[in-house]
């Protein structure tokens, strides 16, 4: 395969790679929220957001405290602490440019998360997003990533902040140690959304061309928001954790898509090699300490009690239908068997 047969630049040699979604996975796409999904983002201790920036690059940022970190007083507003001992990265001046935001509200020690998409406004103490959209997310990307049972790692070393148009030294462990990331993309109106990924630590590769990562696509449900933003607007914007560790990466740059089976190589895990894979080039970075952090490693060890991820879509799809009960547990089942299946 030659280099230019090995971008993907439209929707049709998209879905060439990955197929359209089944109808049933776009049911559970909602325009607002219930009180099932208010009960998750009553409940969650990080807060993901995604924004484009006045220069047109994307920003993925987190918001992150013990207690009362967002809420839904109704079914289309979700209200998100902006306190400052609670940020990792800015979004006013985003915002300003741009209100469209997409948000994951994360759960600790949960793999199932709720995304929701809108417009936002932020004050000193409050974002408040105007949901667009909302629907849950499946867990695999948590599992990948063993985000909540991962050992603190002891060899990413001693760590510094830095902040710049490229990838320092710094940022590069931070990224080679990552096994989770917030993957921030929008459309051409600017409609922001933000993705979960993960793997085990070293999920994106780190190419020899100055700044440019790899990160790979997984087995998921053919949705494909991100990729098709990307098609449509070709930047994303990067959140990188790594377990019980209170430093946060964020990178933003200039995004494609390709399909070169030697680069896909590099990404394989098990020996199985993803279909498809982002190229980021890196033009602004910021590693940084986030100390609000903390409490989520430490929550992660006592779950919230909320419905489980089968009964919230149930819930969603079908508010006033019979037997809901049982249909929750047998999607549950569903959703774990294909968890256990189609990981790679």
């Amino acid at each position: 395969m030659n280099e230019s047969s090995a971008w993907v630049t439209s929707e049709d040699e998209l879905r060439a790679v990955l197929p359209p979604p089944a109808r049933r996975t776009t049911l559970k796409i909602l325009p607002q929220l219930e009180s099932t999904g208010r009960t998750w983002i009553r409940n969650a201790g990080l807060v993901g957001l995604a924004t484009r920036t006045g220069d047109g690059l994307v920003e993925t940022v987190a918001r992150a405290q013990p207690t009362s970190l967002a809420h839904a007083p109704d079914d289309l507003r979700i209200l998100i602490s902006n306190a400052p001992d609670a940020r990792i990265g800015a979004i006013g001046p985003s915002l300003a440019a741009n209100p469209s935001t997409g948000m994951i509200a994360i759960l600790p020690g949960l793999d199932s998360t709720l995304r929701a998409n809108g417009t936002a406004t932020a004050t000193t103490g409050t974002i408040e997003l105007n949901v667009r959209e909302t629907y849950m997310h499946c867990p695999k990307a948590f599992v990948r990533s063993e985000l909540w049972k991962a050992e603190r790692p002891t060899s990413l070393g001693r760590r510094e902040a830095e902040e710049g148009e490229g990838l320092g030294a710094a940022a590069r462990a931070f990224i080679a140690a990552s096994p989770f990331l917030l993957l921030g993309t929008c459309n051409e109106q600017g409609e922001a959304d933000v993705s979960p990924r993960g793997d085990p630590p070293g999920l994106v590769a780190l190419e020899e061309a100055p700044g440019t990562l790899l990160l790979p696509d997984r087995p998921g449900n053919h949705i494909a928001d991100s990729f098709r933003n990307i098609l449509a607007q070709p930047t994303a914007g990067v959140l990188f954790l790594i377990p019980k560790i209170d430093w946060a990466l964020r990178v933003s740059g200039e995004a494609r898509l390709t399909t070169d089976a030697r680069r896909l190589a590099a990404l394989a895990v098990g020996g199985k090699a993803p279909k498809l894979a982002i190229e980021l080039r890196v033009r602004r970075s910021a590693l940084a300490p986030a100390p609000c952090l903390e409490p989520v490693w430490a929550s992660a060890e006592t779950p919230p009690r909320v419905p489980s991820l089968g009964r919230t879509i149930v819930e969603q799809v079908e508010p006033t239908g019979r037997f809901r009960a049982l249909k929750g547990r047998i999607l549950d089942r569903v959703l774990d068997r294909d968890v256990k299946q189609n990981l790679y």
